[in-house]
This record gives structure tokens, sequence and C-alpha cells, in this order.
């Protein structure tokens, strides 16, 4: 068996992360007449207890948050006791005061999953344990010190350094937590990491470094949650704004060293309406946004678990990386997808040009209906590259366990299964498709990272990174580092492009 670890660190990946172990737990199936399941589940879980001491499947999961995020986890019947024999000495336990939980938490817990529940309007989800549906085992939950409300610690890679070393040392993270993971795999294939990189860029950044030095050499697959300070609309005198966006560019420029494959995503508060209005209706809060970018991750990397085509981290971005170590790619797609789909709404949604120069791609879809897998062949057989830079991968509709949000425009997907009587039944799904794309439109991310870099050092503004970027020549060595990397994409059309230092 090719088993995963999966990391997630920071609030917002535990959010997308939510609704990724959802989707994944509405893959299993249970009645004897039920489809063969679609997926592997070994790949990503293992066997753990309920809190009542029922068996059951707990992800493989290392997760990263403050304390106070954890806490209404507890009182939601998410963490296992599996584990509680590995510690034999005394236990000095000091709680919070319970939190109410969710209601929805309420009606898993009386076995009332019926989809019919108007989880967001009901009751606002206040933490991504409130629409969790799935248990695990106590080294999952890796509880960091919450931060005062005064200190801010976003782009403060000294201190996210800081923060990793004595956790480890205090908890021994690495020889516990994650080497006991990972000694229970028959055959580890590597980590799928996801973060925020504002607040645990640092911070992942040190666990990998140990990860590698102390346990394993296996491949990593990341996926960034960028901050919401972009090197285009940042001013050089707003301090933070500053930090965060040097401190994307460092842990990007680490990544390219650390990871295999790593999938930049664009946080949400960056995110052009004008496009997903088109299909969806949300309101920009984490518990929307999220199931967006978790769809679209979970559906990615399908074919990391799927039983008809299962692939593994290193074949997986090696079709990516055909050309050599292109170690970053880019995820887009539609969701969901509209029955009258033609080739040119294909072209349309993502706005495709002779500027943009493909060097691999890799196709998911997700329940499309014959006319609608006619369009995208007819779409797919006007593209410039083909098999093996090229690949398609066709699946059964992407499910929407009753944890989902209600977000899209369409109200029959959603609306007309949750009022009627669906217990015992297969939750309702949509269409969808995504696409990891190895291309030329990365060179101008790591464009403007590295102009922006520049115009620091131009006007003599030294980093703010302790322990990294201290001074000026680290700030040309990072410059430097970015337009290497950005080299390895480009067409020699976006070399010649400046950034104005009045933007600045």
């Amino acid at each position: 068996m090719r088993e995963i670890l999966y990391v997630q660190a920071g609030n917002l990946a535990n959010y997308v992360g939510t609704h990724f172990w959802n989707t994944q737990e509405s893959y299993f199936t249970y009645a004897e007449d039920e489809e063969e399941a679609l997926v592997v589940h070994d790949t990503s879980f293992r066997e753990g207890e309920t809190s009542k001491g029922d068996p059951t499947y707990c992800p493989r999961l290392i997760s990263f948050d403050r304390k106070c995020v954890f806490n209404p986890l507890y009182y939601a019947s998410g963490l296992t006791k599996n584990d509680s024999k590995l510690w034999q000495g005394k236990i000095s336990e000091h709680e919070h005061e319970p939190i109410e939980p969710h209601i929805y938490q309420t009606h898993l817990e009386a076995g009332q999953d019926d989809n019919g529940i108007p989880l967001a309007d009901a009751n606002p989800v206040r933490y991504w344990s409130d629409f969790n549906r799935v248990f695990y085992i106590p080294r999952t939950a890796q509880m960091l010190p919450d931060v005062p409300e005064w200190q801010t610690t976003e782009g403060d890679w000294a201190l996210g350094q800081e923060t990793f070393k004595r956790f480890n040392d205090e908890t021994e993270l690495m020889e516990g937590s994650v080497r006991l993971f990972i000694e229970e795999c028959s055959s580890f294939q590597g980590l799928q990491l996801m973060n925020d990189t504002s607040t645990f860029g640092a911070f992942s950044y040190s666990f990998l470094m140990a990860f590698y030095d102390e346990l394993s050499r296996a491949p990593c697959l990341s996926f960034p949650l960028m901050g919401d300070a972009v090197p285009r609309n940042t001013n050089l005198e707003n301090t933070i704004h500053f930090r965060k966006v040097v401190n994307d560019a460092v842990y990007l420029r680490e990544l390219d060293n650390l990871s295999i494959l790593a999938i930049p995503i664009l946080s949400p508060k960056t995110w052009s309406r004008k496009e997903l209005d088109l299909n969806l209706n949300f309101d920009g809060s984490n518990y929307h946004t999220s199931s967006i970018i978790s769809a679209h991750i979970e559906n990615s990397t399908s074919p990391l678990r799927l039983k008809v085509r299962q692939e593994d981290i290193s074949s997986f971005s090696n079709q990516l990386n055909f050309y050599g170590p292109h170690r970053f790619s880019q995820l887009s797609g539609v969701f969901p997808v509209a029955a009258d789909s033609t080739p040119q709404t294909f072209w349309q949604q993502f706005e495709l040009s002779s500027a943009t120069t493909y060097y691999a791609r890799k196709d998911i879809t997700r329940g499309f209906l014959p006319s609608t897998l006619h369009a995208y062949d007819l779409w797919y057989s006007e593209m410039s590259i083909k098999d093996p830079l090229a690949m398609s991968i066709h699946a059964p509709g992407y499910p929407l366990p009753s944890s989902f949000p209600d977000i899209f425009n369409d109200q029959g997907i959603l609306w007309d299964y949750r009022q009627q009587n669906t217990k015992g039944k297969t939750p309702p799904s949509a269409s969808m498709f995504t696409t990891l794309a190895n291309c030329s439109g990365t060179a101008g991310m790591f464009a403007d990272y590295a102009k922006f870099i520049q115009a620091c050092v131009d006007r003599r503004k030294p980093g703010v990174l302790t322990g990294l970027i201290e001074n000026l020549d680290d700030m040309k060595q990072l410059v430097n580092d970015l337009w290497k990397i950005h080299d390895g994409y480009s067409t020699d059309t976006l070399q010649s492009e400046e950034f104005s230092l009045e933007e600045f």
C-alpha cells in the first residue's frame, strides 16, 4: 500500500482540509448493494477508534493550529482515544471552559445526517471543527500556543522558525507523532503539505527541513496558500504588507528545493469575483472559499487515490515536470460545470491566449454528461500539447456531503436533494473540471516577486526576515534566485517588463 502522510498548518489550511476529509469520508461504502469504492482508502486513512471505542478509519494527518481553534474539536467528538496507551506517565489536565457544539455536530452525534440542515444559515460556522465529519486520533492535533491579540505573526519568519523549534523540543514532534505515522505505513510514498504561508510559512519550512534531516527523503507535494499581500499592490512603506510579500517570496524559493511539486493557491481575498459569480454565490467567509479551494485540490490529487488509475506522488509530479526540474504548477478549473457547456465555454473560463505556453498539463473531469464530455474533447483537441505531456482523467461526479455549503447559483444542485428524506442515500454530486498545468504563466508570478524585491534593494530597504533575509546582500541573492526560477518557465517575453518604482 502506498500511504501518504498529510500535513495541514494554519487556520485556512485546516478549513480547506476539513472539507477535503469530509469529501474523502463520503467515498466510503457500507451497504452490500453499493457500488465499489472509487478510491483506495488506505492511501489516506488508517484504522482508529471513535470516542465511543468503535473502530473507524481516521485520516493519516498532522494538523497544526492554535490552541483556541482546537478547543471546540474536543467537544465535537472529533478526537479518538486510540493512542492513549502510548503514554503511561502521570497526566495533569487543564481544560478550557467547554464551547457549545455547533448544531451540525449535535445532529451528527445523534445520527441525524439527513442533508437537510441549512448549516451556514442556521448557525454561522465559527471554527473549522464546526462542520467536521471525521474522527481524528490524538497525535493528529498539534496545538500551538495562542498568540496575544496585540501581536502580529503574519510574515514573521523568525517567529515561525522559533515556534517550530520550541514546539519540536517540547513535544518531540518528529521523533514522536511524525515517526509513528511513518512507521505504521507498509510503503510510505511521501507528504502532502498544505499551509498558510503568511502565518505558517517559516514553520512549515522548518518542519520540512527537520523531516528530511531526521526521518525520510520521501517527496513532498505542497499546496502553499498564499498571503493577501501581492507584489504589484504593495506599498514599500506598509511594513506588514512588505514583510508578508518578502515572506511569501522566500517560502516559494525554499519550496523549489524542498518540494517535488508545489502548487501555489492565491489568497481568496485577491480573487476576482467576475468569473466565480457565473456559477457560484459565496459570501467570502473561510467556510465558503475553503470549499472551493478544497474541491479543486481534492479533484486534482484524486489520481493519487483512484482505484482505476492510481499514481504515486513521484509519477504524478514527473508527468508535470517532463522537461526537467519545474517544481511549480498552476491550479485552475470550473466548478460546477454547466450541462450546456461548449468548447468555447472552456476557452472563456481559462482565458487562454497565444501568450500562454503549456509545457505539461493534467486534466480531471468529474460527472460530465456525454454532451459536456464531447465539448471538452473538442476543446482538448485544439490544445497544442498532446499525450504524454497532456493527460485526461474522467471520474464520477464530485460528492457534496451535508457539510458542504450551498454556494451554487443553480439551486437545484443541493436544494432539491436536501428537501427530500435522504437517509441512507448517496450524497448529491456536482460536475467539475480541474487542471494542473506547467506553463509560462508561472514565470509572471516569480517576475512580480523578483521585481518587488529588486525595488527594495534599489531603495536600500533591507530585509526583515531575521535569520534568513537580514541585509541587502541577502535581498540581492533572493532576487537572483527568483529570476532563476522564473527563467525555467519564461518564453522570454516577460523579462523585458519593468515595474516602475512609483508603483510602490
